[in-house]
């Protein structure tokens, strides 16, 4: 199995999105800005589109999941949570579960439930891969607010004790960091996988003069 990352941006946005392939078939994640350049590459290889993960519901992780479902005639993933409490709608929609495994393909997908970021962020885990949107970054975690950052607390924990150390992190940012680490790196070097307490992961999440959350590399 491969991973194929693109690096995409719309205006002061840098996404990284992703094409999981093996055998001429593929499943995209978040694909957002470039339309060409992603599509491109799946003609120039010869790989058919499968179906589309998304792992949460904001524009620069969906922006292309339409046109890639209407051309390819494919299903998209989503959490149910996620589709329900932010009213998200594309063709071809398919809401998934916590834990919940599925099959595009000849691809076994297990979503899991990783709220914090948005209600229903949602990562993936194919094989020794793991694609976590804005949930977890290489260098830290995605933006949060009082009602939910104590949810991204238990998700990081969830991740720390569910995902073996080797999993591969492929985050939908970079700060700096290339992605596809193990997830030992993030142990070893990612603060808020090193903060066991909630009272202080949550203080540091949410402390004031913070870098510039858009400040992506």
């Amino acid at each position: 199995m491969e991973v194929k990352l693109f690096r995409v941006s719309n205006e002061n946005i840098k996404n990284q999105c992703y094409l999981i392939y093996e055998d001429n078939a593929g499943i995209l994640v978040d694909p957002a800005w470039d339309y060409e350049l992603i599509n491109d590459f799946l003609q120039d290889n010869q790989i058919i589109l499968k179906g589309i993960l998304l792992t949460h519901a904001h524009h620069d992780h969906t922006n292309l999941a339409a046109a890639f479902a209407e051309k390819h005639e494919v299903p998209v993933y989503m959490s149910a949570i996620e589709i329900r409490q932010y009213s998200f709608t594309c063709p071809q929609l398919v809401a998934v579960q916590h834990l919940q495994e599925f099959v595009i393909d000849d691809f076994t997908v297990t979503a899991l439930l990783t709220p914090g970021h948005t209600k229903g962020s949602t990562c993936y885990l194919i094989g020794e891969h793991c694609f976590t949107g804005d949930t977890v970054f290489i260098e830290g975690v995605g933006i949060s607010d009082d009602l939910n950052v104590n949810s991204l607390f238990y998700s990081v924990q969830f991740i720390k004790q569910y995902l073996p150390a080797h999993t591969l992190i492929w985050p939908g940012h970079s700060f700096g960091q290339t992605p596809g680490k193990e997830l030992s790196f993030l142990f070893r070097n990612n603060i808020y996988f090193l903060l066991n307490r909630r009272e202080a992961f949550v203080e540091f999440r949410m402390r004031k003069n913070q870098p510039d959350p858009f400040a992506f590399k």
